[in-house]
C-alpha cells in the first residue's frame, strides 16, 4: 500500500511539473528528443542554453503546444535578465511584475493580470516584444501620432479643422502602430500572402524566436528582409491603407515629403446632416506584381480599361487602388447617390489630350463580369449600402504641375490625392477629405 501511494504522489508531482515548462530541466539542456527535425531547432537549443527557457522531465521540448501570456512574460523577463523576485505560490506573479516595471506590460491596458493563464495572441505578443526591443516604444506618442491633430478636410469643421483625440483613439493607433513596428523590424513574419494571424495563438517554437529576435535587435544585429506583404496588412489594418509600403517612391519618397506624416484615418469619414460615408480600406495593389496578395480583386491587366473602350490599354507600369467604403446613411439619395468620388489637382495634363494613354489617375472599368464591383458608379443599395471605385495609379509615363514662386527650382514636386462625396446637382454641400498629400521626385519616368 505504501508503494502505491509513493507511486502516486511520484506520478501526480510529474503530471504537476509537466504544466511548468519553466521549473524543470536545468537551464543549459540544449538538445531534445522532439526538435531534432524542427524548423526552430536552432533558436530552440539556444534559447534553453541561455537558460530562459527548459525542457520536460520526459526530455521534450514540445515546441508546437500553445504558450500562455505568463509564459512568454516570464520568457522575456528572464532572457532580458530583468530583476524578479523568487517564484511563489502563483508562480508567474514575480514575472509579471517585472515587466510590468520595466512598462513592456502594461496592465490591463494590455489584458488583464488575473487571465494571465490564457494562451497568447500573436497581436499581444507582438505588443510586448517591440516594446522590450526598443524601449524608446513604451509611450502611445511613440507611434508619432498626436493627440491633437489638423485634418484636410472641406467644408471646415467648427474647430478650424482640429479635431483632439480620445484615449481609446490613441491607444487604437498605438497598439496598430506596435503590430506594425513588429513586422518592419522582422519580430513578426506573416504566413504568406495577405496572411499576418494576429489572432492566431504562439507556440513554444515561436516564442522563443521572436525573443532571440528581440535579443539580435537590443544587441544592435540586423534581421533578414522582412516580408513586404505582411508589413503591407500591417498597416492596412492600423491606417486601413497599404500605400506607403506598396508604392513609398510615390507615398513614402525619403528624398522627398513623404504624404505620411500628413496621413489621417479620421479623413476617412464623410459626414454632414444628408450623408455619412465611411473609407474602410484603400488597398493599393502592383498590378505587375503575381504575387500581389490583393491582385485576386482585379482581372488580368489586359482585361482591365480606363476611359470607355480602353480594354487591354492599361500600361504594365501601374498601381490600382482599390477604395472600399460604406454609405451608412443617406437621408436624400435624389440629392446624394452615396458614391465616394477620386480626384487630384497634381498631374500636368498634355495637350492635345491623349485619350488612349494613361498620364493621370483615372477610374478603372472592365467587362468581366465577376469583377463588376469594380465598375460600380454608387453603393450596394440606392443611397445607402457598401461600394467600391477602383483607379489605375500611374508609376511612369507622367509629368507633375512644375514648381512655381519659391519652389522653383527645387526637384520635388506637390502630389495629393483626394476622395469626395458630392451632391448630384451643383456644388454645394459636397464634403471633400485630401487623403494623401506630400512632394516626390518620383515623376516623368
Amino acid at each position: 500500500m505504501k508503494k502505491m501511494i509513493m507511486l502516486c504522489l511520484a506520478l501526480a508531482l510529474l503530471v504537476s511539473l509537466s504544466s511548468l515548462p519553466f521549473k524543470v530541466e536545468a537551464a543549459g539542456k540544449a538538445s531534445f528528443t522532439d526538435t531534432a527535425n524542427h524548423w526552430a531547432k536552432e533558436q530552440i537549443e539556444t534559447a534553453a542554453q541561455k537558460g530562459y527557457v527548459n525542457g520536460f522531465p520526459d526530455g521534450t521540448f514540445q515546441p508546437d503546444d500553445p504558450v500562455t501570456r505568463a509564459e512568454f512574460i516570464a520568457m522575456l523577463v528572464r532572457a532580458l535578465g530583468l530583476s524578479h523576485d523568487e517564484e511563489g505560490s502563483i508562480w508567474y506573479t514575480t514575472y509579471v511584475r517585472a515587466a510590468q516595471e520595466e512598462r513592456i506590460y502594461q496592465g490591463d491596458e494590455d489584458f488583464p493580470a488575473w487571465n494571465m493563464q490564457k494562451e497568447i495572441s500573436r497581436e499581444h505578443m507582438a505588443w510586448l516584444a517591440v516594446r522590450a526591443a526598443d524601449d524608446s516604444l513604451l509611450e502611445v506618442e511613440s507611434s508619432g501620432i498626436t493627440r491633437e491633430a489638423v485634418i484636410d478636410r472641406w467644408p471646415m469643421t467648427a474647430e478650424d479643422n482640429k479635431i483632439i483625440r480620445s484615449d481609446e483613439d490613441m491607444r487604437t493607433y498605438y497598439e496598430g502602430f506596435l503590430v506594425s513596428e513588429a513586422f518592419k523590424r522582422g519580430i513578426l513574419t506573416g504566413f504568406g500572402g495577405s496572411d499576418i494571424g494576429l489572432d492566431k495563438t504562439t507556440t513554444r517554437a515561436q516564442a522563443v524566436t521572436v525573443i532571440e529576435r528581440i535579443l539580435t535587435l537590443r544587441d544592435g544585429g540586423e534581421l533578414p528582409a522582412a516580408d513586404k506583404y505582411a508589413i503591407g496588412e500591417s498597416e492596412l489594418a492600423w491606417l486601413k491603407t497599404n500605400a506607403f509600403i506598396v508604392a513609398p517612391q510615390i507615398f513614402d519618397d525619403p528624398d522627398a515629403d513623404s504624404m505620411k506624416p500628413n496621413y489621417k484615418v479620421e479623413n476617412l469619414v464623410f459626414q454632414n446632416s444628408t450623408i455619412y460615408t465611411v473609407v474602410n480600406r484603400i488597398i493599393l495593389i502592383d498590378l505587375d506584381d503575381p504575387k500581389d496578395p490583393y491582385r485576386k480583386l482585379l482581372p488580368a491587366i489586359e482585361k482591365l480599361g480606363f476611359r470607355g473602350e480602353n480594354i487591354g490599354k492599361l500600361p504594365n507600369d501601374v498601381y490600382a487602388m482599390y477604395i472600399e467604403y460604406e454609405t451608412l446613411y443617406d437621408k436624400n439619395p435624389n440629392l446624394y447617390w452615396g458614391n465616394l468620388s477620386f480626384t487630384t489637382q497634381s498631374y500636368d495634363t498634355p495637350s492635345p489630350y491623349p485619350f488612349d494613354r494613361l498620364v493621370e489617375p483615372h477610374k478603372l472599368n472592365t467587362l468581366e463580369k465577376e469583377y463588376d464591383q469594380i465598375n460600380m458608379l454608387r453603393p450596394s443599395d440606392i443611397g445607402v449600402g457598401k461600394g467600391v471605385t477602383v483607379w489605375a495609379i500611374p508609376n511612369s509615363g507622367y509629368t507633375l504641375n512644375p514648381n512655381i514662386g519659391s519652389r522653383v527650382g527645387l526637384e520635388d514636386r506637390g502630389l495629393s490625392f483626394t476622395l469626395y462625396v458630392q451632391p448630384v446637382r451643383g456644388m454645394d454641400g459636397g464634403i471633400s477629405n485630401t487623403i494623401f498629400y506630400g512632394t516626390t521626385t518620383h515623376y516623368d519616368k
